[in-house]
């Protein structure tokens, strides 16, 4: 008789853990999940490059390269919206957010462009490499804004 209670109380317990209610999360494409990969790898990269960089060796460009960090980091919190709304029971990331990567990329290369006359060789070598970085991560974004990539709840 016990095994019996003990069976039909474990069926009961399985039916109710099968009847709980899913936890929603935000979801996107396989196609714009890439995108915003490859535009959160290519800041990321431009962050540590430009990130080795002492402006005090370079007073002259140092707003600009300091103005360039900003804007990074105002496209980075877009990556960041898109990756936090995947997490479970996270709102969508705001419909703008990959329109805030692109914007915050272009400026962050248009204040690189005025970074002139740069003495030190390794300063030279981060702009550069920061540059590569930023225009890997802008077409990918701009793929994302095209393919109106957006996160919605599943």
């Amino acid at each position: 008789m016990a095994r019996l209670i003990f069976a039909l109380v474990s069926l009961v317990c399985m039916f109710q853990t099968l009847a709980a209610p899913l936890q929603s999360r935000a979801v996107t494409s396989k196609e714009c999940s890439s995108f915003n990969v490859q535009a959160s790898i290519g800041i990321d990269a431009a962050r540590t490059s430009l990130g080795s960089i002492n402006t005090g060796n370079d007073i002259g460009n140092a707003r600009n390269l300091l103005e360039a960090q900003l804007s990074l980091l105002d496209a980075n919190n877009g990556t960041t919206q898109i990756a936090d709304s995947l997490l479970v029971n996270a709102p969508p990331a705001p419909a703008d957010a990959n329109a805030r990567i692109v914007s915050g990329l272009q400026a962050s290369l248009a204040s690189l462009s005025h970074v002139v006359l740069i003495v030190d060789n390794s300063t030279k070598a981060a702009v550069a490499a920061a540059n590569a970085s930023m225009t890997t991560a802008l077409e990918s974004a701009q793929q994302a804004v095209a393919a109106n990539c957006q996160t919605t709840v599943n």
